[in-house]
């Protein structure tokens, strides 16, 4: 017989084990590998990635926000993220427009709007309305010091340089003209630096009002892009295909693949850095011996509805094309019955791992019109690219790795208009890579601040 304290053990014993289980996946239909599959948590092919820091900032406020007083616009999001070139912060040699600080080592490229008229009256409180519901882009000057956080929380000392209406550009483009009512606007921008040709390549969206029912992503390139003056518009990524936002991976031969995962370049370094700057060569860029250059990779945002993200090819960097095999035009979808099932959208460039594959942060969003999300309007999440194809997902998170959850990102106490843009939505176009695959992710927040997290990719043991 069972005395009423065995009893009594055995139900504390039970319950213990079922509280300590680990809860089912709310997704459970994620398929955590391979393109027709990938918060943390697992993903397959033994990656998973953390978030080390949600709010690396102290007091959980935004990185740019103009309650913060760090921008003069109401509203700061989209951000990519750049090395600054060779010489440092400062103005790059007399290049740029000077506002930096000498320690900058960094720089973002920003979306700004002064004012949203679908959302509330903007009489007097816009400068220039041919471009303010769409937005222009913002390049400034930043220090992004990873070596002085970690994991217990410590908060790095991240600065941006104020943020003004004598930042814009539009990037080699001439700027719409001057009127009263909407034209078109710049949108989404999304940056990587080429140690081969010592070029930054920026992809970009031309938008008419609420881009519907146009919009294009563009490229453009330059040297240093604080210089205004020294932006090459070269069209769009996918003429005649309703496009948006394009994230770019190139793959040249000579770049140093022993140097993937390594710490950013510093500013003394920047130009000349293979391997840790951007975007880098990917390993077995060649291919077999005598076969002709692995092509570069531009994965390609296809509507505001975000159906798919697009891959595209090219030889150059400059002209792209979607790849001859039709197979391989959709890279990515949401997956039925998972967290991104709402559509997907393109995110910043990939990066290399110390294991020789790339991460790819990418986001989910509801699309025109809104499809209703648990993990809120926009989300992020994460894939693992095949180092030696990276067009084949090799992993993908089962969940969300990052969703709106601080109160700059829900709005929850002052919902839609002035003061928020778009409320629940985290969207990321830029990442930094800091060595030991760890990253910032930078990301628009209600599309009103701009902030950053830091992530940590586990890569499968040897």
């Amino acid at each position: 017989m069972f005395s009423t304290k065995m009893l009594l053990n055995l139900f504390l014993l039970l319950q213990s084990a079922i509280s300590t289980a680990p809860s089912p996946s709310p997704w459970p239909n994620c398929s955590s590998s391979g393109n027709s599959g990938g918060g943390g948590g697992g993903g397959g092919g033994g990656y998973s990635v953390s978030v080390l820091q949600r709010d690396p900032l102290p007091d959980d406020r935004s990185l740019v926000s103009h309650a913060n007083g760090s921008s003069d616009f109401q509203f700061n999001f989209a951000s990519a993220w750049f090395p600054l070139p060779e010489g440092g912060g400062g103005g790059g040699g007399g290049k740029g427009k000077g506002k930096g600080k000498g320690n900058s080592t960094d720089g973002l490229v920003v979306r700004v709007v002064e004012c949203n008229p679908d959302h509330h009256s903007c009489a007097n409180r816009t400068t220039h309305p041919e471009w303010t519901n769409a937005g222009a882009l913002t390049v400034v000057e930043a220090a992004f010091p990873g070596d002085a956080a970690d994991a217990s929380g410590g908060a790095p000392p991240l600065s941006v340089a104020h943020i003004s209406l004598a930042d814009v550009t539009f990037a080699g483009a001439t700027p719409p003209p001057r009127s009263a009512a909407p034209q078109w606007g710049a949108a989404d921008p999304r940056i990587a630096y080429r140690p081969a040709t010592r070029t930054y390549y920026l992809t970009w969206d031309n938008c008419t009002q609420n881009c519907y029912p146009h919009r294009t992503t563009l490229l453009s390139t330059t040297a240093d892009p604080r210089d205004p003056e020294g932006w090459t518009l070269h069209g769009p990524i996918l003429p005649g295909v309703y496009t948006g936002g394009a994230s770019l991976l190139f793959r040249d031969p000579s770049a140093d693949d022993a140097a993937a995962s390594a710490p950013a370049p510093t500013a003394a370094g920047a130009a000349g850095a293979a391997g840790a700057a951007g975007v880098t060569g990917a390993a077995g860029a060649t291919g077999a011996a005598g076969a002709a250059p692995a092509p570069h990779l531009a994965f390609v945002g296809n509507s505001n509805t975000a159906a798919a993200i697009l891959l595209a090819e090219s030889a150059d960097g400059l002209v792209w094309a979607p790849p001859a095999n039709a197979s391989r035009r959709v890279f990515m979808k949401g997956r039925p019955g998972c967290w991104d099932a709402p559509g997907v959208a393109a995110g910043p460039q990939p990066e290399r791992l110390s294991s020789g594959d790339y991460l790819y942060v990418y986001n989910v969003d509801t699309g025109f019109p809104y499809h209703p999300n648990p993990v809120g309007r926009c989300a992020i999440g994460w894939a693992i690219l095949d180092g030696s194809d990276p067009s084949r997902i090799v992993a993908r998170s089962d969940e969300p790795l990052l969703t709106a959850t601080l109160p700059w990102e829900t709005c929850a106490a002052v919902g839609k208009g002035y003061e928020c843009q778009e409320p629940e939505v985290v969207f990321s176009t830029g990442m930094k890579p800091l060595g030991n695959d760890e990253f910032f992710v930078f990301f628009g927040a209600a599309d009103t601040d701009v902030g950053v997290a830091r992530i940590k990719v586990q890569v499968p043991s040897a």
